[in-house]
């Protein structure tokens, strides 16, 4: 027989040296899978987070990673019986990763922030939750001066209420310092955060006006003691406006989003800020009057690059509303820091398929390029043969390259979760979830002949029966701790919590 299932796979790649490497990859598994964040490690190996459903029936956060040239080293899952969702990874070097994000698997409203904190292998030491009857959503975090964590988001004291800005300051240890939320009569988010100074941080998003009854972008400045220092309305223009991603550029703030023409025709957004957050410049571009094509054009994510000189990559979310035919796709190429204009000299990547592209993340990297993490959902183009609905793309390109990277010929090649096998008969195996806070189940694909058995770290049996296609393994009653599922001479871990 031969089992598939997820595994902790111990997997290092290192180099003493950077190297400008470039590659446009896909990682699936059986379920929808979306990458949410990326970071770069000193080793140039990379960090993938998200949420995904290939680990089970329902979405369970997740920690990918792969090597300098896109190579799968290692994954897991984490979460409840419910839903699990990370929008954020975080690293403290010589001790672990932190995973900021969503759950409702022990919620009091529909889903409560949550923070995951991992080893340098991604296996879990603990996972918190903050309980509130409202609903939470982070959007982004990050790590601050004293390794602690703020994360930014939203809170809605109701399902369909109006929601507030969310903002929470969380200890290494993931206990709260502090809370704050910021609020009209209407619906307002944060959505990006960035540290522009030691302790002094801006964050993105949207705010409600009442006096045009219309959304508008807002920059706000606050410092690590919650204290919101300045805010500032950005849409000049008649529409609703949505600010996305913030990044900082030295000297430089960026700040991209969009402005809506219509609810499925919008204008992309490039604001520039000085050091201080004083306005330098910003770009737009509305549809050509005289063209008969109408686009919709968001951008997305920006990252700052300082070498070999100063620009910017921008994902610019785009669909062609005037040719049914046409998705959202993507097209991330580089753009002139002081004005915003597109260096058309540069080369440009454009992902296309048959279902909706979306850039969720882009990150600076070590040599002086960049890597960017989103999801394909894709239908008939066989990107999707494999797959539960999406893809999981990861795109890493460096600064001096002059050759766009093709993305239309990629298949789905690498996986999401570990394999291994087990004799010569193909037979998948599922346990979920894991951690888990109650019972295990184990799904087969077909029935195997047998006994499992439940081991602790000692190897003593604490429960065994009869493999059949699927079984739960009552485990309500373990202390938190490692367990084993034994199977003939295999030993696969799980996680009480």
């Amino acid at each position: 027989m031969r089992i598939l299932i997820t595994i902790v796979c111990l997997l290092f790649v290192s180099t003493n040296s950077w190297s400008q490497q470039y590659f446009y990859k896909l990682y699936s598994g059986s379920g929808f899978d979306r990458a949410e964040d990326v970071i770069e490690t000193s080793d140039t190996s990379y960090l993938i987070t998200g949420s995904s459903g290939s680990w089970g029936e329902n979405a369970q956060a997740f920690l990918m990673k792969i090597d300098s040239l896109g190579n799968y080293v290692w994954s897991h899952a984490y979460g409840g019986d419910e839903s699990e969702e990370a929008v954020s990874v975080m690293h403290r070097p010589g001790i672990g990763y932190y995973m900021a994000g969503m759950t409702n698997s022990n919620s009091q409203g529909n889903f409560d922030a949550m923070l995951i904190k991992t080893d340098l292998n991604g296996n879990q030491e603990w996972m918190k939750t903050y309980p509130n009857p409202a609903w939470d959503r982070i959007n982004d975090a990050m790590m601050t001066k004293d390794t602690g964590i703020v994360m930014v988001g939203y809170r809605q004291q109701t399902m369909g209420a109006a929601s507030d800005i969310l903002i929470m300051r969380l200890t290494k240890e993931g206990d709260t310092v502090w809370t704050k939320t910021i609020g009209t009569v209407g619906d307002d988010r944060a959505n990006a955060l960035v540290e522009f100074q030691d302790s002094l941080y801006y964050l993105v998003g949207d705010m409600f006006v009442p006096d045009s009854n219309l959304v508008k972008g807002i920059l706000i400045k606050f410092n690590d003691q919650g204290v919101v220092l300045s805010q500032e309305m950005i849409g000049s223009a008649h529409g609703n406006y949505h600010l996305s991603d913030i990044e900082n550029g030295e000297d430089r703030i960026f700040i991209v989003g969009s402005r809506e023409v219509t609810p499925t025709n919008h204008d992309q957004l490039f604001r520039i800020l000085d050091g201080n957050g004083v306005f330098q410049n910003e770009h737009n571009e509305p549809d050509d009057p005289t063209s008969s094509i109408i686009e919709d054009r968001k951008y997305t994510q920006v990252a700052f690059l300082p070498d070999p000189y100063y620009k910017v990559s921008i994902a610019l979310q785009y669909e062609n509303l005037t040719e049914s035919s046409y998705s959202k796709d993507l097209n991330i190429g580089f753009f002139e820091v002081s004005n915003g204009n597109w260096l058309a000299g540069q080369p440009s990547t454009t992902i296309i398929n048959q279902g909706e592209d979306h850039c969720n993340q882009m990150f600076t990297t070590h040599d002086g390029g960049f890597i960017a993490v989103g999801y394909n959902s894709v239908v008939g183009d066989g990107q999707n043969t494999v797959n539960g609905g999406a893809n999981i793309y990861a795109l890493k390109v460096f600064a001096n390259q002059f050759q766009a990277l093709v993305t239309d010929t990629v298949f789905t090649i690498n996986q999401l979760v570990e394999t291994i096998e087990l004799n010569q008969e193909s037979v998948e195996l599922k346990l979920f979830p894991n951690p888990t806070s109650h019972d295990i189940h184990v799904t087969l694909s077909q029935s195997l002949n047998g006994v499992y058995e439940v081991v602790d770290l000692n190897g003593k049996q604490l429960v065994s029966g009869e493999i059949t296609s699927s079984f739960t393994i009552p485990s309500q009653s373990f202390d938190a701790g490692v367990y084993f599922l034994k199977i003939e001479n295999h030993l696969f871990k799980f996680i009480k919590n």
